[in-house]
């Protein structure tokens, strides 16, 4: 006696509609492999220019002689508790040809801190400082006034927002304390922009959370710009309106003295 099919005909049409989409995606995956494979044997033949093998060869001694001295400072520095607020800024990188070290980087996509004349805040210590070092080269650092800070916030500070009909999350202008009631209201008791200001200044440790939250301060390029006459003409300004950057691959990480002036340019 033949047994009838007892399932209904949308579930039939769902479970060949599941059935085909498997199969296109592992043909969609063989795909790629193959891709991948030729792209791999392309490159295998590519011809690599002189120029390029010195200077990726120099770029690689570079951070390796940077992370030797690293180590070391690392097991004198690693009992400091000692913890600070500075604002790091990123500059373009001004050694043409020379390509940025694998793990200086990293730490730069850790920061958030990619494209150039944006800024983020870190609560630093020796040994924080210590990994800085790996991108002295890309980066200004100093000490930012409450003043300069309450600045940044009403002028740059963005939040990335999800809405519940979207699916991705949209970036916004922190300007409302409801932006920030939504996200740290039952948490951390947190309900406008000041307790956020509070929190940084104070190095809480809400610090990381709250920091993480916030995109990086989109700043504006100086007034004088950054190409190399600007730079002499600002080593040939007067102390009171001089910048230092550094600029070298071998000096070391340097505070700015008065980063507010150089906020204020830039904000």
């Amino acid at each position: 006696m033949a047994i009838l099919n007892s399932n209904p005909e949308i579930l039939l049409k769902k479970r060949k509609n599941a059935d085909r989409k498997r199969l296109e995606k592992q043909e969609q995956i063989r795909e790629k492999l193959k891709e991948k494979q030729k792209l791999k044997k392309k490159n295998q033949n590519k011809f690599i220019r002189a120029e390029t093998l010195v200077s990726n060869n120099k770029t690689n001694e570079l951070e390796r002689k940077r992370i030797k001295n690293l180590t070391k400072k690392a097991k004198t520095d690693s009992s400091d508790s000692n913890y600070k607020l500075l604002f790091l800024i990123r500059i373009p990188n001004f050694q043409k040809g020379l390509k940025i070290p694998v793990k200086a980087f990293q730490i730069l996509k850790i920061l958030k801190l990619i494209e150039s004349n944006t800024g983020v805040f870190v609560k630093a210590n020796n040994q924080v400082l210590n990994l800085l070092n790996l991108i002295s080269p890309y980066i200004i650092i100093g000490q930012p006034s409450i003043q300069s800070i309450r600045k940044l916030f009403q002028k740059r500070a963005r939040v990335a927002i999800k809405e519940d009909n979207e699916e991705e999350p949209k970036v916004v202008k922190l300007d409302n304390n409801q932006y920030v009631e939504d996200k740290f209201g039952n948490d951390l008791g947190l309900i406008c922009i000041e307790d956020i200001i509070h929190e940084l200044i104070s190095l809480s440790d809400n610090f990381k959370i709250i920091n993480g939250w916030l995109l990086p301060f989109k700043l504006e390029s100086p007034i004088n710009g950054w190409g190399p006459q600007s730079k002499l003409a600002r080593l040939n300004y007067k102390d009171d309106n001089k910048v230092k950057l550094n600029l070298s691959q071998d000096l070391k990480l340097k505070e700015i003295e008065d980063i507010d002036k150089f906020i204020d340019q830039q904000n």
